[in-house]
């Protein structure tokens, strides 16, 4: 990869990444992500076999992603997530395209039917 591209210059920014084909490498994948700017805490996920019938997800951290691996015998096909969001308990959907959701765009129902 280019230097500008490598995981460290990514984790500077500590923005939520997911990585694909890192599986086999996860020692070497959660050193740099610390180097490059993560605290060790920082949440992350492996999912193994994404949308398969045998998925499987594993909340972690960013310095115990080898380790969550290992425990569950996962050396290849899973997507790493790390970031904040993982972690995220107060998560509402979005309701920008709920009828009754007023924008800048356009008035919601409710509330047009309110002022009738």
């Amino acid at each position: 990869m280019p230097e500008r591209e490598s995981i460290e210059a990514f984790a500077a920014h500590r923005a939520v990444m997911v990585l694909f084909l890192s599986a086999g490498l996860l020692k070497e994948l959660q050193e740099r992500l610390i180097a490059g700017g993560y605290d060790a805490d920082t949440p992350a996920a492996i999912v193994y076999k994404a949308t398969w019938p045998e998925e499987e997800k594993y909340i972690c951290t960013v310095s115990t992603l080898a380790e969550t691996a290992g425990k569950h015998h996962i050396e290849k096909t899973a997507l790493i997530l790390v970031g904040e969001v993982i972690g995220c308990r107060n998560y509402e959907l979005s309701r920008l395209y709920d009828k009754a959701f007023t924008t800048g765009f356009r008035q919601g129902e409710e509330e047009k039917n309110s002022m009738l």
